[in-house]
């Protein structure tokens, strides 16, 4: 007797990931139903914090490239969709030393990918951007196409439009087992059992502990520290005058966007980020040894900023120990697939990876991003 089937798809974590995979499966018609333990759009996980950056010149690698030209469009689609604007593309600047590895690494990707950059020595980058303090050997290497998101909007709006479309979210529904069988996966939560054909786990760092025994070691859920600090005049850091910036200075490497309230400016990563034992467990606020070692850099290389910050937070996001995303089936022949471990950097590419996903579920093939796939951390699965 076949079971009977509640949707198609289950999505566990409606954030970053899981909003823009059920607007993509809704768009082609796929059923599917979203399991929230709060609701889209909190500031408990990996979405807080106003802004995400967008970047065309990545330096991760060139293999993202296709992610980032189809993320553009993305992008744009949701906001003619849910009439709400989402992507500001002010420029982005990559600052270092010219010989580090990262500017080599941003250079390389961006040759590679197509992606047209100007590179500023120190006194042409003190020029245009005098915001920023370059040291000696260091240039800004400019990529005209980046840009921030608005991150909370951005997943109520794909949350919107996909339950526009005919799926169905469930709020603060906390799940407590994904269960994979041999014609369905079970999904239990809130003292209920759903049944679907298959399940998408996307729960940022809450996903190792809803998948089998031995995936909570090969992820990491880590807290990332937010700082805003106010500028000593706003309009020198609007968008038209500031662009989003990631720097690599003296083995400090940190970013920033420009000011979306004509008062603070975010710049973040100053500390590094920790691992921690339960996500549910972290500290929001920035220790005293924190607050100091982030007002030193601030005060260092931001000089128009207030260097100690007006406002703090801390999330949680989940890592690998590549910094590659894990993305496709946990094993040969499961009804199980993870989309997870990207590291702090996924939300730029959301929408496209979220495409790529829902059609390989729509056709019913495997997921065609060789570069993500679970087998590099569990070899032969």
């Amino acid at each position: 007797m076949s079971v009977v089937l509640d949707a198609e798809v289950a999505v566990v974590g409606v954030g970053t990931v899981g909003s823009m995979l059920m607007w993509q499966l809704a768009t082609r018609g796929v059923h599917a139903i979203g399991f929230e333990r709060h609701a889209p759009g909190h500031d408990r996980g990996a979405v807080g914090g106003e802004t995400r950056l967008f970047r065309m010149a990545y330096a991760e690698g060139p293999q993202y490239a296709h992610l980032l030209r189809a993320a553009l469009d993305g992008w744009r689609e949701l906001e003619r969709e849910s009439g709400t604007e989402l992507l500001v593309q002010c420029g982005g600047l990559t600052i270092g030393s010219a010989a580090g590895d990262h500017v080599g690494r941003t250079l390389a990707s961006a040759a590679a990918s197509g992606v047209p950059v100007e590179v500023l020595d120190r006194e042409h980058a003190r020029q245009r951007y005098p915001q920023h303090r370059l040291l000696d050997g260091e240039v800004a290497v400019l990529d005209a196409q980046a840009g921030f998101l608005r991150c909370e909007p951005a997943v109520l709006a794909a949350t919107a439009r996909a339950e526009v479309r005919g799926a169905t979210v469930l709020r603060y529904t906390d799940v407590d087992a994904v269960i994979d069988k041999d014609d369905h996966v079970e999904i239990r939560a809130n003292d209920e059992v759903w049944r679907v054909g298959e399940a998408i786990v996307c729960a940022g760092s809450w996903t190792g502990r809803l998948l089998p025994a031995g995936w909570d070691r090969l992820l990491e859920p880590r807290r990332v520290r937010l700082s805003w600090f106010a500028a000593r005049d706003p309009e020198m850091y609007t968008p038209d005058r500031f662009p989003i910036f990631i720097r690599e200075t003296g083995g400090r490497h940190f970013y920033g966007a420009p000011s979306v309230d004509r008062v603070s400016v975010k710049v973040s990563g100053l500390t590094t980020s920790q691992a921690v034992d339960d996500p549910d467990r972290i500290e929001r606020r920035h220790s005293r040894e924190e607050l100091v070692a982030e007002s030193a850099v601030v005060r260092d290389l931001l000089p128009g900023l207030h260097p100690d910050p007006m406002r703090t937070d801390a999330l949680t996001d989940m890592y690998t120990a590549d910094g590659t995303p894990v993305v496709g089936r946990i094993g040969r022949g499961s009804r199980l697939r993870i989309a997870s471990g990207f590291s702090g950097r996924g939300f730029k590419y959301a929408p496209a990876l979220a495409a790529v996903v829902a059609e390989s579920v729509a056709s019913g093939t495997d997921i065609p991003l060789a570069f993500m796939s679970p087998t590099r951390l569990v070899p032969g699965g």
